[in-house]
């Protein structure tokens, strides 16, 4: 059976392997229809794809995210080498193009935000701002759009996260030569920072907001003014 194996693999000189995870029972009829171009795929890597090294650079009982003078760091938030493949990576049969429905706000004050948002309990999940995308299909292949946002900024306390993915959503279908427009609400809690007691900030500083990854991306650029504020308060031991 193992000569057999290497006889067929000397033959077809295998490029490429195919990783599906648990596809479920309908998994390989999906994954055919991909790969013959019956149906166009529109997923999203959900991991950091690290280089071979990486597994000599980290200690395997070091479970620090943040980077250090050995360590270059866990995830796509805290990852400061070159990833083979990043989180968010993802493949199409065609091509898009992405525009803002409304331009986004220039500026945001952190007072008014949570006086607005002082009706919602808790403030975490209050609306910071919904951002309306348009995607254009741009190829000749109908297909599925995730839109993922980014959010990275200087405020705060160092060290800071390289960016953190604050919404996300689907446009289903989009047809060529056709365009879809998302809707990306993004809540209080994604825009802030936790400090060591676990509570969540609102720290005012520049900021940008990045629509997908690599390098045909949308970007926007806003400040959030006013004292920064605390909106979630971590449960305490009191004993401590």
């Amino acid at each position: 059976m193992i000569h057999s194996q290497e006889v067929v693999y000397g033959i077809y000189q295998v490029r490429a392997i195919i990783w599906a995870g648990y596809p479920g029972q309908s998994g390989g009829t999906a994954i055919f229809d991909i790969i013959t171009g019956k149906f166009a795929p529109a997923g999203r890597l959900t991991t950091t794809q690290y280089p071979a090294g990486y597994v000599d650079q980290v200690n395997m009982t070091d479970m620090s995210l943040r980077p250090n003078a050995v360590n270059p760091g866990r995830t796509y938030k805290w990852y400061t080498g070159k990833p083979v493949v990043e989180f968010g990576h993802g493949l199409h049969f065609t091509t898009f193009q992405f525009s803002w429905e409304k331009r986004p706000l220039a500026q945001y004050d952190i007072q008014q935000l949570v006086h607005t948002a002082q009706r919602e309990n808790p403030l975490d999940v209050a609306t910071f701002d919904t951002f309306y995308i348009n995607i254009e299909n741009t190829g000749k292949v109908i297909s599925d759009y995730v839109a993922l946002l980014f959010l990275s900024g200087d405020g705060g306390p160092i060290p800071r996260p390289i960016k953190s993915l604050i919404s996300f959503a689907r446009a289903h279908g989009i047809e060529p030569n056709s365009s879809s427009t998302v809707e990306l609400k993004v809540t209080l809690g994604s825009v802030a920072r936790a400090d060591e007691r676990g509570d969540l900030w609102l720290f005012s500083g520049s900021y940008r907001i990045v629509l997908d990854v690599g390098e045909d991306v949308l970007t926007h650029d806003f400040i959030l003014t006013g004292h920064s504020a605390r909106i979630l308060q971590w449960p305490q031991n009191s004993s401590v």
